[in-house]
């Protein structure tokens, strides 16, 4: 398959994870070693097809700003599926927990399900909690769909509230929507309110700021994302471990590579 051909197929991976999607698209970068001058274009279209991943603006990042790209495309393959957050957060977590979730976050169901005594609770977002729910209970994995109605008892009765963040700027991160909400109910009930940020989803503050604009979140409350300020959690769990200084300001994972921003010709 012709790289530019396998790039296509990755930017239509819909519903794929981010480690999946991020060594298949470092593996399509590096079969353009021979065609340099594509590989701004086709960083730019991945970023554009998956404009709430961070993971692969984290990898393009990297890649565009690396003396030898392809060389530091091959080494970042692997770099998500080898994350530390999971065994972090497995640190962290109470033994036999409820844990409230939102949505379908791979970072934290990989951890929660790799120690099989977590019941999670799972609030939907885009269909996406009700699609975990089913795999999960296919799995015999101990799983409960919380409607939206249930939603402040479910938060009283668990023991840690979760959320993933989907990218991550200095102060603040981008969720799936409804994660607000629940974050808001948490600390209403006095809950522990976590935020999981996996390997690759802390920006830079030019990168971070081009993903909200063209996200366009100011304007459209219909995008079904949520922009929620660190300082709302008890407990920051990423890479390097746990925090609870909620008010330091996330350091980035990668360069400010500002190519990134320019829209392509498609």
């Amino acid at each position: 398959m012709h790289p530019i051909e396998r790039l296509r197929y990755v930017a239509r991976a819909d519903g794929a994870g981010p480690a999946l999607l991020v060594r298949e698209t470092a593996l399509a970068l590096c079969e353009m070693e021979f065609d340099p001058q594509s590989l701004v274009l086709a960083c730019r279209r991945i970023v554009e097809r998956h404009p709430t991943m961070a993971q692969l603006w984290w990898l393009c990042a990297h890649v565009l700003a690396a003396p030898e790209p392809f060389v530091r495309a091959r080494e970042l393959a692997l770099v998500i599926e080898r994350d530390d957050t999971p065994a972090h957060l497995d640190d962290a977590t109470p033994d036999n927990a409820q844990v409230l979730i939102v949505g379908w976050p791979f970072t934290t169901v990989k951890c929660l399900v790799q120690r099989g005594d977590a019941t999670m609770l799972v609030v939907d977002s885009h269909g996406e909690g009700e699609a975990l729910v089913e795999r999960l209970h296919d799995a015999d994995i101990a799983a409960e769909l919380v409607p939206f109605e249930c939603l402040a008892a479910a938060i009283a009765q668990c023991d840690v509230v979760l959320v993933e963040a989907l990218a991550a700027g200095a102060a603040s991160v981008l969720a799936v929507g409804g994660s607000r909400g629940v974050v808001e109910t948490a600390r209403a009930h006095g809950k522990p309110t976590w935020l999981v940020t996996g390997a690759g989803t802390r920006l830079p503050s030019v990168l971070w700021d081009g993903m909200c604009a063209a996200l366009q979140l100011d304007t459209d409350w219909q995008a079904g994302l949520d922009v929620i300020d660190v300082a709302r959690f008890t407990r920051v769990i990423g890479p390097s471990g746990a925090s609870d200084d909620t008010t330091a300001a996330l350091t980035p994972e990668c360069p400010p590579t500002s190519e990134l921003l320019r829209r392509s010709a498609i």
